[in-house]
């Protein structure tokens, strides 16, 4: 007997982030290189973003301690391009 693991897809979330580019697509699998390779160095806890330009990672609770960072005038732009 196969054991299948099931996970719901709202359909509007799918439609929205659109096809991923070739830029996504290396981002994201640099993201998840650095992430194995803290797991292999036994660091647990952390979190890997991009900074500056540069991919970085911090513990989980100094991310959550610094706040956010949002940008008002991205999301007005972001809203206006979306017309």
């Amino acid at each position: 007997m196969h054991r299948f693991d099931t996970r719901v897809t709202v359909l509007g979330h799918v439609q929205r982030g659109g096809s991923p580019t070739a830029r996504d697509r290396v981002l994201a699998s640099t993201m998840g290189a650095k992430a194995v390779d803290l797991l292999v160095e036994g660091q647990g806890g952390v979190m890997v973003g991009v900074k500056r330009g540069e991919i970085v990672s911090m513990p989980i609770s100094a991310a959550l301690a610094a706040g956010s960072t949002f940008s008002h005038q991205s999301y007005r732009l972001a809203a206006i391009l979306a017309q």
